[in-house]
């Protein structure tokens, strides 16, 4: 399972290290350097690669990049969940946190996570059934020594039994946080049909599987495991770093070819399953989220080395359409759906896999599902009959290309992970273009997917609270009932009461890449300010050679700030809007673009992806920017509205903490009973008129980014124009109020949920509004967060999801911690949260100048890094523009701040907020059932807050 602790938030890397110069590359080079046996790359990717097999049969992909800041490393073993014995499931997710316990030249647990803290590193892992892959990044001149440690676990893991203990409730922590989760849930469910596959086990690992039982001994069972499964014929590497191939490749060989190779045959799944302990079967499944869902859920034969044809990624482009005639569209226009998507995952089961159609029903919907499956099944053998067409072929294999040709970089972490997991399933040479590359049209293969998609291999599930059930599931939260498909029912799939047709041509494809001339500029500027808009201009200065840009058209507005009514309009308008544009939305997904309304302080529409065609989409968009809203679509709009409200309930306590935290200091907030409230009191006549009302009376604005020119700017301003009202009035600029926090001042929220575990986020705020303390504060945060995660996680086992954070609150900056437990009530584990800022100061007293150099160089790095991606880039420029802040310096302003810093200057820091009973303070408390009869935590002056929108009305604002 991922883990959910990364080390350092925000200190990365130190500023070091060379690379030697290499010739400048061009895309028609590489494109003729990509000879078999090399790595098949993008032409916008200027990196070096290699791949290479060490003399113990290790499989490598060396990527070099002298640009990057940070070296990555991956590296995965073909084991999982399918290879766990019965006896102890949960085995292979078990051994993979046992492997973080030290090794023999790296005795120590903590050493690995305190020495990746230390220098701006973080690290991760993850275990599923047919794979396990473990991830790392690090600072460029710690590489040698990360690379040193990592290997380590992969040839001499100490798995010391004193340790066995804690891993299991480690795992146990984790199980919990994630039993009620529905996908789980059903995950299991659907697995526990397959009898005796090796498939139907327990993923996860808890304290009764995880466990000495008569002839099976938990920790014999794990070096058993490792021994038999870990072999180097078995894993694939990757490694990323700012050295030349020939470096790296030493480094490789120095690490890596000392793993033992047992020369194992990589662990396949044969056993075949029988279709009737499964197919043709209806399940009804009662969820722990409010959702109303049907699902056919096709099971099929793992597919995957047929990746260079990809019949089911055409067949889920088909049945996932939603252009005139498709099921999506006219399901939707009949108001019996709201989402309808289609997708498959080959090797879910091993060697069997799915293709699924998930659709989301409108209270209509649910009395129609029958009629919804036939419509569906009718559409599938239009598929199967005229479906199977060349022309949809090059049109996939056209928006791959596309895609492909300018792929972006992506973080180092993420990539070699992806690396590593992709070599698993496909040849070395395909591990970065595999999912873009479509070699040929292949009516066969396709056909073969298609034979498969039949009532035989059919389940179908209903999924709603409604749901009548006799079971429920063992180690998770779910209620179900299974049932035959009567050969009546599959009969009556021949008449559809919905006549289909196969979508048209995408009409959005681009077909110029042109690129506007590169323009040098320090800042965005506002370059037109016209017909009531202002719009700003910042042409990318990193990546100019992408034909790509970001328009973020904002209607400000201070409604919501005034109205609780106001704040669910926006929200049912947005709702409404992408509902009604999705048909376009997916259009434009297909052809490299994306359409998006939000609503924040009023609406912001977004439009993303390749410019050739943007004027196009953007016309279309802000055509429909006043969506129909008949009463029956509202209704259906409040119905998704107040499930969306009541599902917030079901999230990951740590993550309702933070949400909770958030809404806490930032004003325009309610809490959510006042919300439902109001919007069942609303009417379709109310949005109607709030939707006039608002285009009538706003302040627009344009952030363009990316290939325009002001030109372009002009002509976007027009277009805008042109579809608001002529006659409209310019309000002044909104934001949300934010807290002005107090000395002493402590603000809590205090509520009980609906799962298991306790939640806290318990924040201190410095009494300077300055950036001076941001910067003290994301220094000592990766110091901070690393010593609560070994403390109370890894030695005290306390809980899961543990750290410390340093977070803006404005123009002030909280520094605290956050946890999510099973274990302890909310009092104990604010006592114990009391002892470890204690704790802390005398670990902190011990940190000398070269450490905090260390902590300093690596946030430097992180904030200096050149960014990756269009992304990354604008990231920074957008938030200032959303704050007015128009010198856009913020960032530069607080790395100015961090090179100021001294040790003594974080050692104050810590004083002046943890230490301080003089700070003012926001504590939230979130009560799980299962403690849900012992008290909340006291805290001295704390005002504990009830209603949201009446503490906004009074509390004073920066």
């Amino acid at each position: 399972m991922k883990k959910l602790f990364v080390i350092s938030a925000v200190a990365l890397a130190v500023l070091t290290g060379c690379a030697t110069e290499r010739s400048a590359v061009t895309a028609e080079q590489r494109i003729q350097q990509q000879l078999p046996g090399t790595v098949v790359v993008s032409p916008n990717d200027e990196r070096q690669y290699k791949t290479l097999v060490l003399p113990n049969k290790l499989e490598v992909i060396l990527v070099s990049d002298p640009t990057t800041e940070k070296s990555a490393a991956s590296l995965s073993v073909g084991v999982g969940l399918l290879q766990d014995p019965m006896t102890q499931q949960g085995m292979a997710h078990y051994l993979e946190h046992l492997l973080f316990m030290g090794t023999e030249r790296y005795p120590d647990p903590a050493s690995y996570n305190g020495f990746m803290s230390q220098n701006g590193g973080a690290a991760n892992a993850y275990t599923w059934l047919d794979i396990t892959n473990y991830m790392f990044e690090i600072n460029n001149p710690s590489y040698d020594e990360a690379l040193d440690r990592f290997s380590d676990f992969f040839k001499a893991p100490l798995l010391l039994p004193e340790y066995t203990e804690k891993e299991r409730n480690a795992v146990n922590a984790e199980w919990s946080m994630r039993r009620e989760m529905d996908f789980f849930g059903q995950f299991k469910l659907a697995r526990s049909m397959f009898g005796a596959h090796p498939a139907n086990r327990f993923l996860i690992g808890n304290l009764e599987t995880l466990s000495d039982k008569e002839n099976s001994n938990l920790h014999a069972e794990t070096v058993r495991f490792y021994q038999q499964y870990y072999s180097a014929n078995t894993m694939k590497l990757s490694l990323l770093s700012n050295l030349p191939l020939a470096e790296m490749e030493l480094l490789a060989r120095k690490h890596f070819a000392g793993i033992e190779n047992k020369e194992i045959a990589k662990p396949a799944v044969k056993d075949e399953l029988n279709y009737d302990n499964f197919g043709a079967k209806r399940i009804h499944y009662v969820p722990n989220e409010d959702v109303k869902q049907l699902r056919l859920d096709f099971t099929i034969t793992n597919n995957s080395d047929e990746f260079a044809v990809k019949p089911n990624e055409y067949i889920t482009y088909l049945l996932g359409s939603e252009m005139p005639g498709s099921p999506a569209q006219q399901l939707k226009a009949l108001g019996l759906i709201s989402s309808l998507s289609a997708s498959a995952n080959p090797g879910a089961y091993g060697n069997y896999g799915n293709l699924t159609i998930d659709i989301s029903l409108t209270d209509a919907g649910m009395a129609q599902r029958e009629a919804i499956i036939a419509t569906v099944m009718q559409y599938l053998e239009l598929v199967k009959r005229e479906g199977v067409d060349s022309k949809y072929f090059s049109e996939i294999q056209t928006s791959l290309a596309n895609r492909f040709r300018f792929l972006e970089k992506t973080d180092g972490f993420g990539y070699v992970s992806n690396l590593a997991h992709a070599m698993q399933f496909v040849p070395a040479e395909h591990a970065v273009n595999s999912a873009y590359h479509y070699e040929k049209f292949d009516a066969a293969a396709i056909n073969r997917v298609l034979q498969q998609l039949k009532p035989e291999s059919l389940r179908v599930w209903y999924i709603s609270q409604q749901e009548a059930s006799d079971s429920e599931l063992y180690f998770y939260d779910g209620r179900y009932k299974i049932t035959d498909i009567s050969s009546e029912e599959i009969a009556s799939w021949q008449q559809s009461p919905v006549a289909t047709n196969l979508p048209a041509v995408n009409r959005l494809l681009p077909e110029n890449f042109d690129l506007r001339k590169p323009v040098q500029a320090e800042k965005p500027e506002l370059v037109v300010e016209d017909k009531g808009i202002k719009a700003w201009l910042y042409p990318s200065q990193e990546f100019a050679s992408q034909p790509r840009g970001r328009l973020t058209i904002f209607l400000n507005s201070p409604a919501a700030q005034q109205d609780i009514k106001a704040k669910v309009m926006f929200a049912l308008w947005q709702d409404l809007y992408n509902l009604e544009q999705s048909v376009l939305a997916t259009e434009a997904s297909v052809a490299g673009m994306d359409l998006s309304l939000t609503d924040t302080n009023g609406l912001l529409l977004n439009i993303g992806g390749f410019t050739d065609k943007q004027p196009q989409l953007l016309q279309q968009a802000l055509a429909g920017l006043t969506p129909d809203v008949t009463a029956e679509r509202f209704s259906q709009a409040v119905d998704r509205y107040v499930r969306g409200i009541r599902n917030l309930e079901r999230r990951f306590p740590f993550q309702q903490a933070f949400m909770a935290f958030n809404g806490l200091y930032r004003g325009g907030n309610y809490n959510n009973e006042q919300l439902i409230a109001s919007a069942e009191q609303l009417t379709a006549a109310d949005l109607q008129q709030f939707m006039q009302q608002i285009l009538a009376k706003h302040q627009a604005r344009i952030f363009a980014f990316g290939n325009y020119n002001q030109d372009d700017v002009r002509t976007l301003v027009n277009t805008v124009a042109a579809a608001l009202p002529a006659e409209r009035a310019t309000v002044p600029y909104t934001r949300s109020p934010v807290w002005q926090p107090a000395p002493g001042q402590v603000i809590s929220v205090q509520q009980d949920l609906v799962v298991a575990d306790v939640a806290i986020v318990d924040m201190h705020i410095h009494p300077d509004p300055s950036v001076k303390q941001l910067a003290r504060g994301q220094l000592l945060q990766s110091h901070f967060s690393n010593q609560a995660f070994d403390i109370l996680r890894t030695e005290e086992q306390l809980a899961y999801a543990v750290g410390g954070a340093a977070v803006s609150i404005e123009d002030y900056t909280g520094f605290g911690l956050y946890i999510q437990t099973p274990v302890k009530s909310v009092v104990d584990m604010q006592q114990r949260f009391d002892a470890f800022k204690q704790q802390y100061w005398q670990t902190l007293q011990q940190l000398d100048n070269e450490g905090f150099e260390q902590l300093k160089q690596s946030l430097l790095v992180s904030l200096k890094e050149p960014p990756k991606n269009l992304q990354e880039e604008v990231a920074p420029l957008i938030s200032d523009w959303y704050q007015e802040k128009f010198a856009f310096d913020s960032k530069q302003k607080l790395i100015s701040e961090v090179e100021k810093l001294t040790l003594d200057d974080i050692k104050a820091f810590y004083q002046q907020t943890l230490l301080s009973k003089d700070t003012a303070r926001i504590s939230v408390q979130l009560r799980g059932t299962g403690f849900s009869q012992q008290p909340f935590a006291t805290l001295e002056g704390q005002q504990v807050i009830t209603d949201l929108a009446e503490f906004h009305r009074q509390m004073k604002t920066q």
